[in-house]
């Protein structure tokens, strides 16, 4: 029988980390202790690798994953030899010089690393100088790591994207194919936040949550959640449970697939929820300012107006989800795009 199966396990060995981001999401600094134990993090990948049919990568991130040194290259090994591929979300810090970055991407590469993606931006290089991050992608480029820099929106008065666009060794890694940029949405997390703007297309903010069902995350204090999404931490409804047995993740996972709140978020996603609940306008004049999805599944499980609303309609809404999410389950189970073919009109 078919069991379902996320396509991604996250760990989150730590939320320690060698910056200290003022809008970070985790509230990450170099104070913080918790952390997974290399036992820990072995058993998760594992365990995962076992219990999941559909699973395809481990992600490593945090807080800064290269503060664990030799158990993360060992995390990383671990999922090679389960035949997964690997990434690593870092903020380069390690690049301080060439050198040293040459030498930790050769242990990356050692373990059978995938992929890497640089953390950057304004709140980002208070803390760790563009040309750190610049070395790490060069050492991880030259070895062909797939690398990809993500930097933060710009205030009205950064041009850190500029600076990285036409940065030479940038423009010959990009022109290589080497190397991809993407812009990274940069939420408020903080009452005195510098609003940078709009920062993500309506439409996009319309979509479904690609995380839920398709990511299960482990935090540093061994709590499973149902996505990594950037506000999670501050949703104890995403949290399914902790890791303590050889049961635990499946157990987690299967449990929140009866939750009809989840599917619809994975189907509509949580803007659209809010719309659909509380009106076209509701967002723009009593919320505000919404930079992403996340942002918008706070204020869907939090904001006493919209939980009250949640409540006493879900229940109109059910059957129409229900169709939708278990055609699109039926749809990429039974069907590979690449298998399927157009045959010629007649």
């Amino acid at each position: 029988m078919y069991q379902q199966s996320p396509n991604i396990i996250t760990i989150l060995p730590t939320y320690r980390c060698t910056a200290a981001c003022k809008e970070c999401c985790f509230e990450s600094n170099p104070n913080l202790k918790s952390r997974l134990s290399r036992t820990d993090i072995l058993e998760i990948i594992d365990t995962g690798c076992t219990s999941f049919p559909d699973l395809k990568m481990i992600v490593f991130s945090g807080g800064e994953c290269f503060t664990l040194k030799s158990d993360l290259y060992a995390g990383i090994q671990a999922a090679t030899l389960n035949g997964k591929m690997s990434r690593c979300v870092t903020n380069g810090y390690w690049g301080n010089t060439l050198s040293n970055a040459r030498t930790i991407a050769e242990k990356l590469k050692d373990a059978g690393l995938s992929e890497i993606n640089f953390s950057t931006g304004v709140d980002h290089q208070e803390h760790v100088p563009l040309s750190s991050v610049i070395n790490a992608v060069q050492a991880c480029a030259e070895l062909g790591i797939w690398t990809m820099i993500t930097i933060e929106k710009d205030t009205e008065t950064s041009s850190c994207r500029e600076t990285i666009n036409t940065n030479p060794l940038i423009l010959e890694l990009l022109s290589n194919r080497k190397l991809m940029l993407q812009n990274n949405t940069w939420m408020p997390f903080k009452l005195d936040y510098v609003d940078r703007g709009v920062q993500i297309h309506q439409d996009d903010l319309m979509q479904g949550c690609e995380q839920i069902f398709n990511n299960l995350v482990v935090t540093p204090h061994g709590r499973i959640s149902g996505c990594c999404g950037l506000t999670f931490e501050h949703i104890p409804e995403m949290k399914l449970g902790s890791i303590g047995d050889k049961d635990a993740l499946r157990k987690a996972y299967d449990e929140q697939l009866n939750d009809f709140l989840k599917i619809w978020i994975k189907v509509d996603g949580p803007t659209s929820i809010i719309e659909q609940l509380m009106g076209s306008g509701y967002i723009e004049n009593s919320i505000g300012t919404v930079s992403h999805n996340c942002q918008s599944c706070v204020y869907l499980h939090k904001k006493p107006e919209i939980v009250s609303a949640l409540k006493e309609n879900y229940e109109k809404y059910m059957s129409n989800v229900l169709i939708k999410y278990h055609a699109s389950e039926f749809v990429s189970k039974k069907y590979s795009k690449d298998k399927l073919v157009m045959k010629e009109i007649r």
